[in-house]
């Protein structure tokens, strides 16, 4: 499972415990809209704009996807609670969405980037910040590139 990143997407998955036998989680969980809260940052609770669902269908694995902008703050809380048919006990799922970036290396490469037979730099595009260093033997253009990292 992915690292919650602020401002991206990111799903996660629950299980609901029975509200009557707590030892046990609930197969197929009954969901409705509504049982499910979402606050960012400590503001209102608001419904969350994806309804989760059984996740595969007969089992008591719940899915819950956040958008990118249910995602925006640095703090989520995800509140959940049987509100009509109290079948399963309430929950709550913390989350800390650190800012970052979720750059792939081809991202990288397709940056700005110089390559001399000992060194490439890769720097974020449009700017003279370095993204990646490394040692390197071989070309981009030949199939038998090694690049080793320049750190001890």
């Amino acid at each position: 499972m992915s690292e919650p990143i602020k401002g991206q997407a990111y799903e996660f998955f629950i299980s609901l415990t029975d509200i009557n036998d707590p030892q046990f989680f609930i197969v197929n969980p009954t969901i409705a809209a509504g049982d499910f809260k979402l606050s960012v940052d400590s503001g209102a609770l608001g419904n969350l704009a994806t309804l989760p669902v059984v996740a595969p269908a007969g089992s008591s694995s719940v899915k819950v996807n956040l958008s990118a902008s249910e995602m925006a703050g640095d703090k989520i809380v995800v509140l959940g609670k049987d509100a009509v048919g109290e079948q399963w006990g309430d929950i709550a799922a913390f989350i800390d969405a650190p800012g970052g970036s979720s750059e792939t290396v081809l991202d990288i490469i397709e940056g700005d980037h110089r390559e001399s037979s000992v060194n490439l730099k890769i720097f974020k595009k449009g700017t003279s910040t370095i993204v990646l260093e490394k040692d390197i033997t071989g070309s981009f253009l030949r199939s038998d590139i090694t690049i080793n990292t320049l750190e001890p």
